[in-house]
């Protein structure tokens, strides 16, 4: 946490200017409709004329509730910082969303390196909602080539993603005779390898930027054997979004993995500003504290987890990202969540001792079963005590698995205590 506030703007850390402007809330329908509400404003922000913070519009698939968590989160009626270009939400995936201040130059950090990724200036196909940072860098990405992107027509949640709609957007994109960028998280990718025409429509990509989540170890190798090249990411909306492609920090980046706890540190010309709640204790300086778990492998940056995905059971710490990876090899289960609950077990009387609970989709899967899968490669104490089968996992607007929403579908708190899950 900075012990002191910069008299003068400061990147990657919150800065305390000499004067303010007020805020623009962008409403951004749904839909291909969002670029044409975005692009204007946009092209003012990155120009320093006028802040603004896009949020989406209520809709069917966006309930009043979320769309007031947004705005809340990026505070219209107060004013930001003169450098200020965008104030955006985060996904708030595992808690409540929070504004985080950007600046233009921070935003734009990486677009050259990027578009060095293409032979040629490249049309952007936009998958993900522009209303958070995974689809607001597609527009800036695409604002740098002066090329509005296509849309497919899914996002923000006009209707479901499917290899239909995104391959009619790249039929529209290859038309331009433009190699063709886009940006997916896994759950799109997972989803297109599902059928030849989304496959086909993979391999038209010159670029495929794949993060906004864990990505599964397999995806990669599965793209390849059907001769599509992913390059995974890794970032947060706190830094710009992905800052690390394929392990590999770009240039002007720093990572730096704490020894005492395996916590990622990440400097760079691409950090915020800071949080619009003024609770900044994630900045240290020039360096933003992650609540991710990492490794250096090979002179590769390997993302290992969440801090909160260790959990101590009877002294054990057990790592809940490698259980929900094994989980998730089992022929039977489509898609999981391994979360720490509490008070509640399948097979034992309640207490008030956190449990490994699985939330999943698929056939159903008994105790013994799933013990016999875990058991030899991460021992007995590593299995869920309580499982809960559900129709479909809640995903956020960007396809992450909405921790809170599911757990809560299933009936279930996130915690290691009582007190914790009922937060």
């Amino acid at each position: 946490m900075l012990s002191t506030l910069p008299a003068a703007p400061t990147l990657g850390t919150m800065s305390i200017p000499d004067r303010s402007r007020p805020l623009k809330l962008v409403e951004v329908p749904p839909g291909p409709a969002a670029i044409e509400a975005l692009w204007g404003p946009l092209d003012a922000a990155l120009a320093h004329d006028a802040p603004i913070a896009p949020i989406p519009r209520e809709s069917a698939s966006l309930p009043a509730p979320l769309v007031r968590a947004v705005r809340d989160a990026v505070r219209p009626e107060e004013p930001v910082p003169h450098d200020t270009a965008v104030v955006i939400s985060t996904s708030g995936s595992t808690g409540h969303p929070r504004g985080v201040m950007l600046g233009a130059h921070a935003l734009t950090a990486a677009t050259a390196q990027v578009h060095s990724r293409v032979e040629g200036e490249p049309i952007w196909v936009l998958a993900l909602p522009p209303t958070s940072i995974g689809g607001l860098n597609v527009m800036i990405r695409a604002h740098n080539t002066g090329i509005r992107p296509i849309a497919v027509r899914s996002i923000g949640g006009a209707e479901p993603f499917t290899d239909h709609a995104f391959a009619t957007a790249v039929r529209e994109a290859t038309a331009t005779g433009r190699p063709i960028a886009v940006s997916l998280v896994p759950s799109q990718v997972t989803r297109l390898l599902a059928s030849a025409a989304g496959q086909e429509s993979l391999r038209q990509c010159s670029l495929t930027l794949v993060g906004g989540g864990p990505v599964d170890p397999q995806l990669p190798s599965h793209c390849q054997d059907a001769g599509i090249t992913l390059t995974t990411t890794y970032g947060m909306t706190e830094t710009s979004g992905g800052c690390v492609f394929d392990g590999r920090p770009l240039d002007g980046v720093e990572v730096r993995i704490d020894d005492a706890d395996s916590r990622v540190c990440v400097s760079g010309p691409m950090l915020a500003q800071g949080y619009r709640d003024g609770d900044n204790r994630a900045f240290d300086g020039h360096w933003l504290r992650t609540n991710d778990r990492g490794t250096w492998k090979d002179g590769l940056v390997s993302i290992d987890g969440r801090l909160d995905d260790i959990v101590s059971l009877h002294g054990v710490n057990v790592d809940l990202a490698a259980v929900q990876e094994r989980v998730d090899q089992h022929p039977r289960i489509e898609a999981s969540l391994i979360i720490p609950t509490f008070g509640q077990s399948s097979d034992a009387n309640t207490t008030d001792e956190p449990r490994i609970a699985m939330v999943y989709v698929g056939e159903p899967v008994d105790h013994e079963e799933l013990r016999a899968w875990i058991s030899p490669t991460l021992g007995a104490i590593a299995c869920p005590t309580v499982i809960r089968r559900v129709d479909t996992l809640t995903r956020t607007l960007t396809g992450k698995v909405d921790r809170q929403a599911t757990a809560a579908s299933a009936g279930l708190g996130i915690g290691t205590s009582r007190k914790e899950g009922a937060a």
